[in-house]
């Protein structure tokens, strides 16, 4: 197998084809490829993304498979013409049998487990034709058909109703698809299957064999890498090379506010490589999800968390730029209580500041802080848009919010009677018994230093927080 671009040879025979879509080797002297059926005089045309557009199987092609041949006629609603040799044949659904000699060799070809594909709605019994003679099948559906060869060994996953049929040396199995989700609604839930509940399984053994699928719409294929994923429609989903894993991803998209959690997901299949995969361009929209209770194993992305991860991260990048550098801060209030007999305490980390506490054994204690007002505005309004946005329908509580904001946005204010001698705005203010708050305002940032101490006098209290914010507020 190969991956993209479709293989070449370096110095390719005249008379050797390397068909692009099948990746085999075959003759160059006809117009289409003899294992597929794929024109061989059209160049390949691969989208940047790297999908290949299969061509349809061009009108009256004849592929071999062993010494039997198929011709497929028609554009819209294609029929394959099959002429066996004596002692080969195909198997196919029994409802795709358009016409047939009478020397063809009917028979049923009964499938295993046919309780449950009947109650899948899947077919119990197919048919099977072995030469000599001639037969057409057609899917009775707007489409392509599509060959895919395949070698010994070699086994692909197929879609269920995308069969028409296969030679007899080729090997049929279902087995469960493995994705699925399950939804609630109240107290009942449903288990969907986006890309059916069983998926085919076709394999070569012994000699080459031939595998005839019918894509509604257009067909594109496309080689995925080891370890490459993509993300694909389940309606889309056509067949698969059986080393291709299969699972669910659900994408939620952004609702706002606190309910994004009960927002519908979009159920989609991550295919990951390698191997190849095709797809239909025709498929059957997918209704909303609603609420997803449980799914096989998932991947998710939701965009809710994502959004408000990016609030955050804006709101942290905004206040870390807005912080002061505390060190120097630090450095000039240690200096100045060494010098007046005070020790310097454990220092309080409050997310926005960090007060420095000092103590005097006369029993003062002093706390000394700067806050931003910026950074805290600036985690206000991540926090609080997203409520806004969930509660805006709410005009009491969303006249609140932008009461709260808008005040938060005003800047730094100070919280006392004014007092002068700082060449700042400050305020004086006695909060409690024995304890007093200075407020300074300086560059948007507010400078508060508290004392307590019950055998002082407001005057003397107001002495000290002075002389420490003397020592501070050029370190700020």
């Amino acid at each position: 197998m190969s991956m993209l671009p479709p293989p070449t040879l370096d110095a390719p025979p005249s008379n050797s084809y390397t068909c692009p879509y099948c990746r085999l080797d075959g003759p160059s002297t006809g117009t289409s490829c003899t294992h597929c059926g794929a024109p061989v005089d059209i160049r390949a045309s691969v989208t940047r993304s790297g999908w290949e557009r299969q061509p349809a199987i061009k009108d009256l092609a004849r592929i071999q498979f062993g010494q039997s041949t198929c011709q497929v006629s028609g554009m819209y609603v294609p029929a394959a013409e099959l002429r066996l040799a004596a002692g080969e044949g195909v198997y196919f659904g029994h409802h795709q049998l358009l016409w047939t000699d009478t020397v063809v060799q009917l028979g049923n070809q009964p499938l295993k487990g046919a309780w449950n594909r009947k109650m899948a709605g899947l077919d119990v019994v197919m048919m099977q034709a072995v030469g000599p003679g001639s037969l057409a099948l057609a899917d009775n559906t707007p489409g392509e058909s599509i060959v895919v060869p395949l070698m010994p060994g070699q086994s692909v996953d197929v879609r269920e109703h995308r069969f028409m049929m296969a030679s007899l040396n080729v090997t049929y199995d279902w087995f469960q698809s493995g994705v699925w989700y399950r939804t609630t609604d109240g107290d009942e839930s449903e288990t969907h299957y986006p890309a059916g509940m069983f998926i085919d399984r076709f394999a070569a053994t012994g000699a080459p064999g031939m595998l005839m699928l019918h894509g509604h719409g257009n067909v594109f294929v496309r080689d995925l890498a080891p370890g490459q994923s993509i993300l694909l429609h389940p309606g889309a989903f056509l067949w698969k090379d059986s080393a291709v894993s299969m699972t669910m991803h659900l994408e939620r998209p952004a609702s706002g506010g606190w309910f994004g959690r009960w927002s519908p997901s979009t159920p989609w299949m991550r295919l990951t490589g390698p191997g190849r995969i095709a797809v239909s361009s025709k498929y059957e929209r997918m209704e909303a999800t609603g609420r997803v209770s449980g799914t096989s194993p998932c991947t998710t992305m939701d965009w809710n968390q994502q959004r408000q991860m990016a609030q955050i991260g804006a709101a942290q990048a905004a206040f870390s730029a807005s912080k002061i550098d505390d060190g120097p801060f630090e450095a000039a209030l240690d200096a100045f209580a060494n010098s007046n007999g005070f020790t310097p305490g454990a220092d309080k980390n409050r997310g926005i500041a960090v007060a420095h506490a000092y103590t005097h054994p006369a029993g003062i204690a002093v706390s000394c802080a700067v806050s931003d007002k910026s950074g805290i505005a600036a985690i206000a309004n991540s926090a609080l848009g997203g409520l806004g946005g969930a509660l805006s329908k709410n005009t009491a509580i969303s006249g609140r919010l932008n009461k709260l904001m808008g005040s938060l946005s005003q800047g730094p204010t100070a919280d006392g009677d004014p007092v002068e001698g700082f060449g700042l705005p400050a305020t004086w203010k006695v909060t409690a018994p024995g304890k007093a708050v200075l407020t300074v305002i300086k560059d948007n940032r507010s400078f508060t230093v508290t004392v307590e101490c019950a055998q002082m006098s407001p005057q003397d209290q107001y002495g000290w927080a002075r002389a420490f914010a003397m020592a501070g507020l050029p370190a700020i």
